[in-house]
């Protein structure tokens, strides 16, 4: 058997094909290699531009339609292969889709198919392919797990009304996940002492990374292609070597960004030196809407501080964004600082949500008092000529659906999780292995691991369990939710920006210009 593209001396087959297909009412299974009333020179031409990615729906990825041959040349079907997957792609149809002519089933020519389908992809050094079926379509079941299918979950589709079937095949390349981002976490001490901190009983006064060590890593980071280092702390622009630190990482070709209370960049000589030495970009964490407010929450006067350090960062043409996090039902608390950032004509306002760390003893803030907070904020500030965005930290399904289709089709929403894709590493000061900063004290790794095994423990069993495991954490509530994938850290924002009629009503509240 061979997979050949669609070519002149097997159009009467094709014909054949199709009409077998439209007798047995399943024409639409031919996938891509079908339109109605469709001519096969055209349709010869429409599949070349598919394949080269040309005049396809912005709801399509590129895709290569091949024609199923037996070794006698006779057409027997139909395979289609994705080059990529999007969001949609990703949640439904995966990277494969097969059709086999029902006068030709049964014969073995689907599991034959599917292997000739991967090893045109292991060609192309694509390692994990999904391919997806209907839990009634047993057959297709079977043809995906004879080619080595490992069964990932279920969900209801209102479209097929009926269960899809998840399956991931591994094409044995054996390809090592690397981190693009890491955050380094140089040191626990802190000019303030906030009330809510994460990390408050991790901190002290001598508890640093070493300026050795930190090269040394860098160094291998490098090696491994990571794209970004954040410095985070405590308080990492209070680290007593941290312009080196700085330097040693723009130096190296990674961008470096930093996570601040801001306030040690008051200094203008200090925010100029950054620059100079490479600081990239800057999030300043926002403790209060003024002085009063600074002091109650940080135990610390720094708020003029963190407004001088916005101000000289900007003047020394570092990218500064204000971090705020939503975390109480105060809403007169948040009036004052959208007040206080239109009187100081601050920008680039990033939304968090509050997320509780593993050791927090208090009672956190609902999911769906969040979810409400989220809507108050928005319907005050969407109007504004501020730039803003929310980085979403809880399911979407229970935001305001107006509001939600407003903030993607505006492009105010991001999510935000790194840990299922492995795409981001976070070190503690003495090294571990973070899975996220709000693990502090929790490392992954239970002994401290040479710089030159990092990528090896990050593609270890143990870390990848820890994957799936988060990856699997939505409830089985979830798993009936068409829109489970949305909130497990994956890129919302394009498939629902072509598809928002799918999750939202037509009554919108917001500018229907923008949204439609």
């Amino acid at each position: 058997m061979k997979l050949v593209f669609p070519e002149k001396k097997y159009e009467n087959q094709y014909q054949e094909l199709v009409l077998s297909a439209i007798k047995n009412k399943d024409q639409f299974e031919l996938g891509n290699a079908y339109r109605d009333g469709e001519k096969f020179n055209d349709m010869i031409k429409r599949l070349d531009d598919r394949r080269r990615g040309i005049h396809i729906a912005s709801r399509d990825v590129p895709a290569t339609v091949y024609f199923i041959i037996t070794d006698d040349d006779k057409l027997v079907g139909t395979i289609d292969l994705r080059h990529q997957l999007n969001d949609n792609y990703y949640v439904r149809l995966g990277h494969i889709a097969y059709y086999i002519k029902k006068e030709e089933r049964n014969k073995g020519y689907a599991t034959e198919a599917l292997r000739l389908a991967l090893m045109k992809y292991k060609e192309k050094n694509m390692n994990e392919i999904l391919v997806t079926c209907l839990k009634s379509n047993k057959a297709s079941r079977k043809v995906i797990e004879k080619n080595g299918g490992k069964f990932e979950r279920e969900f209801y589709d209102e479209k097929a009304n009926d269960y899809i079937e998840r399956f991931w095949i591994n094409n044995g390349l054996n390809r090592f996940i690397k981190p693009s981002t890491v955050w380094l976490t140089t040191n626990t001490f802190c000019n303030n002492k906030c009330n809510w901190c994460y990390a408050k009983q991790y901190i002290s006064e001598i508890s640093k990374m070493t300026l050795e060590k930190i090269f040394e890593c860098i160094n291998v980071l490098k090696n491994n292609e990571v794209k970004k280092v954040i410095l985070i702390g405590g308080e990492p622009s209070i680290y007593p070597d941290i312009l080196k630190v700085i330097r040693k990482i723009s130096q190296s070709g990674i961008k470096v960004s930093m996570a601040t209370n801001g306030r040690r960049f008051s200094d203008y000589n200090f925010s100029k030196q950054a620059a100079l030495n490479g600081l990239n970009s800057v999030n300043i964490s926002v403790k209060g809407a003024n002085e009063e407010e600074y002091l109650k929450n940080t135990n610390a006067c720094g708020f003029s501080e963190m407004l001088k350090g916005y101000q000289n960062l900007k003047k020394c043409n570092v990218n500064v964004n204000l971090s705020y996090v939503l975390c109480n039902n105060d809403y007169k608390q948040f009036d004052r600082f959208w007040n206080m950032v239109k009187e100081n004509e601050l920008n680039n306002i990033i939304f968090q949500l509050y997320k509780p760390s593993v050791d927090d003893e208090k009672d956190p803030i609902s999911l769906f008092e969040l979810a409400d907070l989220c809507k108050y904020v928005y319907d005050k500030i969407y109007k504004d000529d501020i730039n803003f965005v929310f980085e979403m930290s809880i399911p979407l399904c229970i935001l305001d659906n107006n509001m939600l289709s407003h903030m993607i089709k505006t492009k105010r929403i991001v999510t935000c999780c790194h840990i299922t894709k492995g795409s981001g590493m976070i070190f503690d000061n003495n090294f571990n292995i973070l899975p996220c900063n709000h693990f502090m004290g929790y490392p992954l790794n239970t002994t401290s691991i040479p710089f030159d095994k990092l990528i090896e423990f990050w593609n270890s069993n143990e870390v990848k369990e820890f994957r799936n495991m988060v990856r699997k954490y939505p409830s089985e509530v979830c798993s009936r939710c068409s829109k489970w994938y949305y909130c497990g850290g994956g890129c919302v924002i394009r498939w629902l920006s072509n598809n928002p009629d799918s999750i939202v009503n037509d009554r919108y509240v917001y500018d229907k210009e923008v949204i439609r």
